[in-house]
């Protein structure tokens, strides 16, 4: 069980790896990267693998504000929803990225990284 997790989570950072690049590499010669079908299939792709990653975010957010306790107990329960959410949202986006509107994310911020990243400050 343990390997099969750290497996998982390292083909998860391989691919955000190489979405991050990939990204990076299309946006310095097309700046319209952020409009369009690629962006959101690339969102969709990582959103589905890092949706789990919306658990401690919750957790620790609901921590600064409520304590450590309700971080615990409330933080987890909204964060097991809010990984539900987004990995419905990287479905949808996965599934419909030829419809526009690339750049428009279901969920803010766009990526559940970010809400890490939020959570920690």
């Amino acid at each position: 069980m343990r390997f099969s997790l750290f497996i998982l989570c390292l083909i998860a950072a391989i691919i955000f790896n190489f979405t991050g690049s990939l990204k990076a590499e299309i946006s310095d010669g097309d700046p319209r990267w952020g409009g369009s079908p690629l962006h959101k299939l690339e969102r969709g792709a990582i959103n589905i693998i890092t949706c789990p990653i919306e658990l401690p975010a919750s957790m620790l957010s609901v921590a600064d504000e409520k304590g450590e306790i309700f971080g615990f107990f409330i933080g987890a329960a909204e964060g097991v929803f809010t990984a539900l959410f987004r990995a419905l949202s990287g479905i949808y986006d996965t599934a419909t990225f030829l419809i526009p509107s690339y750049s428009k994310p279901i969920m803010e911020p766009e990526y559940a990284i970010q809400s890490l990243e939020d959570a920690l400050k």
